[in-house]
């Protein structure tokens, strides 16, 4: 069976992706020296309790992008999904602290931050939730560059 309308499905997308993707829509995560070495996830999720609260309920597609200590361009290395009612914990678990049986992206966030380097996010709301599915299929697969993506390695 093939789907009729596939062009409005891909104008959406790219709307998505132009959203998501746009400068203007990343926040820095806070990373505070104190609470990277040793790692101190509670601090951690205080200095980002904004950050969190902004999410709670709201995100349902995410990028990650980092920069090199002192380097203003952040390079985009993680596009995820989540359902909007798990947000926060899913962003926690990438950023602050993994539960064990999560894919997060706890590690290369570790290791990054406690060089130096530096972390933002984006993340959109798309309607309907189920859509989240494609939309991160499809945007993993038009950039390879997101590196911590099982996918693009």
């Amino acid at each position: 069976m093939h789907f009729q309308s596939l062009s409005t499905l891909e104008d959406y997308l790219s709307e998505v992706e132009a959203v998501l993707l746009s400068k203007a829509r990343r926040v820095t995560v806070t990373f505070p020296p104190s609470a990277v070495s040793p790692w101190d996830r509670d601090a951690l999720e205080l200095a980002n309790k904004e950050l969190l609260k902004r999410i709670s309920n709201k995100a349902n597609l995410y990028a990650i992008y980092t920069a090199q200590c002192g380097a203003e361009k952040h390079t985009l290395k993680y596009i995820g999904k989540t359902k909007k009612k798990y947000a926060r914990e899913r962003i926690k678990n990438h950023l602050f602290h993994k539960h064990e049986d999560t894919g997060a992206k706890l590690a290369e966030i570790m290791a990054h931050t406690c060089n130096g380097g530096t972390v933002e996010l984006a993340w959109i709301e798309v309607s309907p939730e189920s859509l989240r599915n494609y939309l991160e299929e499809e945007l993993i697969a038009r950039h390879p560059e997101a590196s911590w993506n099982r996918e693009n390695q």
